[in-house]
């Protein structure tokens, strides 16, 4: 199977120089500097709205005094990722989807794209090419740029953005450049978002290929990768459900996502599942989003004692790698 490549630069001294990293290139993307105990990464897979779970379990490791030394997302769980290893709170986050906003810039807006498309295709023919898409994500990038700072050598704690290359098909982990560009990359899913190019080479979602990313947090050489999944559960499902759209698309995703997720479970030292089934790809229902977050939290608090022995944390006394 193969490896994540890797895009970076160095980021103060926490990662090596690296332009290109081939999957199966000497070259890790590693944390370094001096630390008394394991170090621990964190995999953000995708899932749309399901990965607001992910609130939950940053508040959960926050409550119990478990570090965070390297944040990799995918998809929603890069945005996610990318705001909290930016030093934005997890209230904060959380405020921002019970009350809507990030999912409101996540989503295009289909309906005014099919009204307006035959005057969309004639000012483009003043334009120069552009990929196919519905939406450039420009709403999604002004939201990041209005909670992110420019690069990933700006974080508070180490980052990184993985997408798919179109161009060759390889997983890439993005560690250096333009932090929002790389998140909107890694979630930028055809044919709603038009992939994003950077550095002359063209991608897409991540979670096309690589939805839980625990095979490329290992490439950050953590002691401890402890990752969160928000998929359904594959049960059975009686056929007459499918005669709504909406549940088949969903139940093909969900069948994807679990094939794709399976390969790189045993890369993760620490799997976080939480009870997300009833949980849409897409919702701004503030109860639904309450109770995301709440399966986050609660299926990370039952693992705080193994992670904790596994990182050989004791006590309460560790603090949070957030200056």
């Amino acid at each position: 199977m193969a490896s994540p490549a890797a895009i970076g630069q160095p980021l103060g001294n926490r990662l090596p120089r690296a332009d290109v990293v081939k999957v199966d290139g000497p070259q890790p993307v590693e944390v370094t500097g001096p630390i008394a105990r394991p170090r621990i990464t964190l995999t953000l897979g995708g899932g749309g709205c399901k990965s607001i779970a992910d609130i939950g379990v940053l508040r959960a490791f926050e409550r119990n005094h478990i570090p965070i030394d390297f944040i990799v997302g995918t998809s929603a769980g890069a945005t996610i990722g990318a705001l909290y290893a930016s030093g934005v709170s997890v209230d904060e986050i959380e405020k921002l989807v019970v009350t809507g906003e990030l999912q409101h810039v996540m989503v295009p807006s289909i309906i005014p794209r099919l009204v307006f498309s035959p005057l969309w295709k004639l000012f483009r023919i003043f334009q120069p090419p552009h990929y196919a898409g519905i939406t450039n994500g420009h709403r999604l990038v002004k939201f990041l740029h209005k909670h992110l700072p420019d690069s990933f050598a700006e974080t508070k704690i180490p980052f990184a953005a993985v997408a798919t290359d179109l161009e060759s098909g390889d997983t890439v982990m993005i560690t250096s450049g333009d932090l929002c560009q790389s998140v909107l990359a890694s979630a930028a899913l055809p044919p709603l978002v038009r992939p994003v190019e950077l550095n002359g080479r063209l991608f897409a979602d991540g979670g096309i290929k690589d939805n839980l990313p625990a095979n490329c947090a290992k490439l950050t050489k953590a002691d401890l990768i402890v990752s969160v999944l928000s998929d359904a559960p594959i049960r059975h499902i009686d056929k007459q459900e499918f005669t709504k759209l909406n549940a088949l698309v969903t139940r093909v995703t969900d069948i994807m996502e679990a094939a794709i997720d399976k390969q790189h479970l045993q890369d993760t030292d620490v799997l976080i599942f939480p009870a997300v089934a009833d949980t849409p790809m897409m919702t701004k229902d503030p109860n639904i989003v309450k109770r995301t977050i709440a399966a986050g939290d609660a299926a990370a608090t039952k693992l705080v004692p193994a992670i904790k022995k596994k990182a050989h944390i004791d006590g309460n006394s560790l603090p949070l790698k957030r200056d």
